[in-house]
């Protein structure tokens, strides 16, 4: 497995994985019309690939096997002592092969080099895979809050870990 910067070519792939991990994981805690809606703005192609061409601040990352593009993540300094994880998402066919980790890594070697000293990252309460993952990876939650998905506010677990 091989974790790269994201090129703009890379959106399509992005773009499916996001439906499929959101599509596994999702269903139960967000509402159908508000998964498909969230989808269709932020996963996509053209939007991901301005994101990744005009903002100089987020990291991008991809995960390739022999499969291709099996997963990505996003994350950004957002204060001078933090790294903001985004996105982290991996095709769920992947899902325990160790690519959310490489991601991961490759976000804490980021944040490392950037003297930074905690990594955060929001999970959806009811995201057990995602929350599973970032407490197995040393994350501790420290707050609840809302995140807005339509009309609609499900509570949002934050979790940090220190570097």
């Amino acid at each position: 497995m091989h974790v790269r910067p994201a090129d703009p070519d890379d959106a399509p792939a992005i773009e499916s994985i996001a439906r499929a991990a959101w599509w596994e994981a999702y269903p139960g805690i967000l509402d159908t019309d508000d998964i498909d809606e969230t989808l269709d703005a932020v996963y996509d192609p053209e939007f991901l690939r301005d994101a990744m061409t005009d903002h100089d601040d987020l990291l991008y990352l991809v995960a390739e096997t022999d499969d291709g593009v099996v997963g990505f993540a996003s994350a950004q300094q957002t204060w001078a002592d933090e790294v903001e994880i985004h996105t982290l998402y991996v095709e769920p066919d992947h899902w325990g092969e160790g690519v959310g980790s490489a991601l991961l890594a490759s976000i804490t070697d980021s944040a490392e080099s950037a003297g930074v000293d905690r990594l955060r990252v929001g999970v959806l309460s009811g995201n057990h895979v995602g929350r599973a993952f970032f407490e197995s990876n040393g994350f501790e939650r420290v707050e609840t809050r809302t995140a807005a998905f339509g009309e609609r506010e499900v509570p949002e677990d934050v979790f940090e870990k220190p570097l």
